[in-house]
């Protein structure tokens, strides 16, 4: 893995955890996330414009991301208003690296190393640790914890999924149109069916959280598209799970703003995935 592809995943993963943190303490996180994606679009609309025509072959990547950025968005919302910041984050994000190499050496043919598949598992060991730490500190109340679980492996898998048909797509085209128009298309299914659904809601959240959602947008859109850039340069598999740096900064983002524990389980996984990442910088 080259050092820019990790240079592009580990800057990416910090703005991920940051974005996730704002949405998770947003006032609505289902709202706020969906309007953040026209938002994003609307803010990044020049990159677009710049790039048009869109090339014919790239459309079914876009319009097939676009329908599983909707679900993503909605299971994740689903997942933050029912689970705690420090479960949903590192289950939905640490589960996703072995479905992505699973889907990525079923339909994209790529059959990573030895040394690659190494550190996928170390990363994978590291953040089962880090997910570990939540669940084990709140083992006696496990029933109030759960609600989350389900709907945050959802988001894992559609993690996994979206990110193996970008990879395929932003072979055809370049990672900022693509993402500008792919971000542009779900939010312009979703804002105005929640505008049907609930106006009040929409025009409560917006009133309030406004700048979350300029934030998150411009975090969002200059993460994945770092993330896209490095699919171009290194194997979706090894980008995929360094990515996933993330986690760790989002346990850190835990502990110092929302007093969360770290303890020496988090920090055990934490030197796991760095140790991952350390390997897959040499496969």
């Amino acid at each position: 893995m080259s050092t820019e592809a990790l240079a592009l995943v580990l800057t990416a993963g910090l703005f991920h955890a940051t974005w996730n943190l704002v949405l998770k303490r947003s006032q609505d996180p289902f709202v706020v996330g969906a309007t953040s994606l026209l938002a994003g679009g609307i803010l990044f609309s020049p990159l677009l414009i710049a790039a048009l025509p869109v090339p014919s072959r790239v459309w079914p990547f876009v319009l097939a991301s676009a329908v599983l950025m909707i679900g993503y968005y909605a299971a994740l919302g689903y997942a933050y208003e029912r689970g705690d910041f420090s479960l949903v984050y590192p289950i939905a994000r640490g589960t996703a690296p072995a479905l992505i190499a699973t889907w990525a050496a079923l339909f994209l043919g790529e059959r990573p190393s030895l040394r690659g598949l190494g550190g996928i598992g170390v990363i994978l060991l590291g953040l089962v640790v880090l997910g570990a730490g939540p669940l084990w500190a709140h083992r006696h109340e496990w029933r109030r914890y759960t609600p989350g679980l389900g709907p945050a492996i959802v988001v894992a898998f559609l993690i996994s999924v979206y990110s193996v048909v970008d990879g395929a797509g932003v072979r055809h085209w370049e990672p900022a149109p693509y993402i500008v128009l792919t971000f542009t298309l779900a939010g312009v299914v979703l804002v105005p069916g929640l505008w049907l659904h609930d106006a009040t809601r929409l025009e409560r959240v917006l009133a309030s959280s406004w700048r979350a959602v300029v934030v998150i947008a411009a975090l969002t859109l200059l993460a994945y598209s770092l993330v896209l850039r490095a699919y171009q340069l290194a194997p979706i598999a090894y980008a995929g799970a360094a990515r996933e740096i993330g986690i760790v900064f989002a346990a850190l983002a835990g502990w110092l703003l929302l007093r969360e524990r770290f303890g020496p389980l988090r920090t055990l996984g934490a030197v796991f995935v760095f140790l991952g990442i350390g390997i897959l910088a040499g496969a």
